[in-house]
């Protein structure tokens, strides 16, 4: 998986494995592999769960959340270009737009980085059309609480 920035630099890379690939989208799971991050309204950390849904044609992304014993977190959600895969390398790879999401187990949900957003979409005009397509989009998913999860 790579997580690309809008010059389409590098931001992240991670292995996951395919749980499902379809006409819709991909979803992966991989594992937290960085020891501690620590954002205010939740903690990620090494071994932390992600089963990360990626789609084809929406411009956003979700992340089911649960930590290494099993405790479901939440979603973390990203506003971005379509996910792209190349069949070839197995390379799968999202442009990221800034605007993310996180939605506690509850519902309740906080929108994150909106100036970045901002400022992104101003200095990329291109992006600016997926990208308010992808916030809007995300938004309502968010409201309506209905978010993707996998279940084993």
């Amino acid at each position: 998986m790579r997580k690309l920035r809008p010059d389409g630099s590098q931001a992240y890379a991670w292995d996951g494995v395919v749980l499902r690939c379809d006409t819709e989208g991909i979803v992966l799971r991989a594992q937290f592999n960085v020891d501690l991050v620590e954002l205010g309204f939740t903690t990620f950390r090494r071994g932390d769960e992600f089963v990360e849904f990626y789609y084809w044609e929406r411009c956003f992304n979700v992340f089911q959340i649960s930590a290494a014993d099993g405790l479901f977190k939440g979603w973390y959600a990203n506003v971005g270009l379509p996910a792209e895969l190349n069949a070839e390398t197995g390379e799968l790879r999202y442009v990221d737009l800034e605007l993310d999401v996180w939605t506690h187990p509850n519902g309740e949900f906080i929108v994150l980085d909106q100036d970045e957003f901002v400022t992104l979409l101003r200095a990329y005009p291109d992006f600016a059309e997926p990208g308010e397509r992808g916030r809007v989009d995300l938004l309502a998913l968010a409201e309506s609480g209905d978010l993707p999860r996998w279940t084993d």
